[in-house]
């Protein structure tokens, strides 16, 4: 079966994707529990234990578990070639990225040995990304999509290298002394490298298929990418050589701003003028991947006493406002468009089935989508408020768990209705 040049022919078990998707929500509501006891304390520093486990919290635990669990989904779609990880394999990745995540965030806050997270990230995601890159290497096709998801596959890889030196320093002494400057190249890998490409590679696609734009310019397209490379390779080739990372570390944050600022003129000139939740969550996303990246540009200008905590608020504007808001909206599609997708191949095999599949709205509606964004938007309100209240930051951690908690919700009681469906459809035959 194929639409538009995409390929849905070696799509994997919903179960695949869904047990990714179905899971990251817990990793949230720990993050925002531990973002209401901490309170204001979080502003302190980018470097207090609090801070660094709940941004691996969210970062693994629920950016990383929601886009690994895409890629499945993606890689057959976009580039024609199935990402087969089955069975016991999926199990023990899936349940080594989660515990992983788990350990390694308690052993942040002192309450376990780093030695749990280092070896259980370093098998479950050194495996997914040695799966990945063999198959975009060896099977994929549309080099459109190929190239930008191998780039980040490649960056995810390298952020992970980066990560476990900082481990392996921690507790063997194994690193050389590069200070701070090394924990912002893995930042840097992680979210210029492997969101920023990833996002990039995938919304080249989506937005002009599902809302009715303008395709980005091939010249764009391939300037964005070359650019974000070259970014982080100056970044990386300054840490090496301990010169400042000033300069080199600019690149990639005013590239973001140029991709964004094209993204919203783009949705702009899209055919569908009607209300749509997952067009507002792109537009909002991208303002605030703009404001973090000037910030990020500006901060020399930034008073040295304000400056640890304008980038705790880069940190969380970026990360809440752009990363997880993309996601979020993206699940509003890809939910119902995958089960609607794997119930039409079921219905195929018996007519009568055709009559029961459920439209998009049924499975999340119209009223869960506003919900759904109205709370994104607390949580964005939230953080303006605490950055000038810190005494308001719990209120911050109650957004965040109430977001996604009606995450959890939208994607459960799709997954219920499609299982019903499904039975109804076995039955009608």
């Amino acid at each position: 079966m194929r639409m538009t040049g995409l390929n849905f022919e070696s799509i994997p078990p919903l179960a695949t994707p869904f047990r990714f998707y179905l899971t990251a929500p817990i990793f949230a509501l720990i993050a925002a529990a531990l973002l209401i006891d901490q309170g204001s304390a979080i502003w302190l520093s980018r470097w207090m234990p609090a801070s660094l486990a709940i941004t691996h919290l969210l970062a693994l635990g629920v950016m990383g578990l929601i886009m690994v669990g895409s890629l499945f989904q993606v890689v057959p779609v976009l580039c024609g070639a199935p990402l087969k990880i089955e069975k016991w394999s999926l199990l023990l990745m899936h349940g080594g990225l989660m515990i992983g995540t788990l350990a390694l965030s308690a052993a942040f806050l002192g309450w376990t040995t780093f030695l749990t997270g280092f070896a259980l990230l370093a098998l479950s995601l050194g495996y997914f990304v040695i799966r990945l890159v063999l198959v975009l290497v060896r099977q994929a096709q549309g080099e459109q999509t190929r190239l930008p998801i191998f780039l980040a596959a490649t960056a995810l890889g390298g952020g992970v290298v980066i990560g476990l030196l900082l481990i392996s320093n921690v507790l063997w002494g194994w690193l050389p002394t590069f200070g701070k400057s090394i924990t912002n190249l893995h930042a840097g890998f992680g979210v210029f490298g492997w969101v920023l490409l990833l996002v990039m590679a995938v919304s080249f696609q989506v937005i002009p298929m599902f809302h009715v734009t303008p395709t980005f310019p091939a010249p764009w397209r391939i300037g964005l990418i070359s650019m974000t490379l070259f970014g982080l390779f100056s970044l990386s080739m300054v840490t090496l050589l301990e010169l400042d990372q000033y300069y080199a570390g600019v690149i990639c944050p005013m590239v973001a701003v140029v991709y964004a600022l094209m993204g919203i003129e783009r949705l702009s000139k899209r055919k569908r003028k009607l209300p749509d939740a997952v067009v507002t969550y792109w537009l909002v996303g991208w303002s605030c991947l703009i404001l973090g990246c000037v910030l990020i540009i500006a901060m020399p200008l930034i008073g040295d006493q304000y400056q640890a905590k304008a980038e705790v608020f880069v940190g969380l504007i970026i990360g809440l406002g752009f990363i997880l808001g993309i996601i979020q909206g993206m699940l509003l599609k890809i939910v119902p468009f995958l089960i609607t997708l794997h119930l039409q191949r079921l219905a195929m095999q018996n007519p009568a089935g055709m009559m029961l599949l459920p439209d998009h709205y049924q499975l999340i509606s119209r009223n869960q989508g506003k919900y759904q964004f109205r709370l994104y938007l607390l949580v964005l309100m939230s953080i303006f408020g605490a950055l000038f209240m810190p005494s308001l930051t719990p209120l911050l951690g109650v957004c965040i768990a109430s977001n996604w908690l009606v995450i959890a919700y939208n994607i459960s009681k799709a997954t219920y209705v499609y299982r019903q469906v499904h039975k109804q459809m076995l039955a009608s035959e």
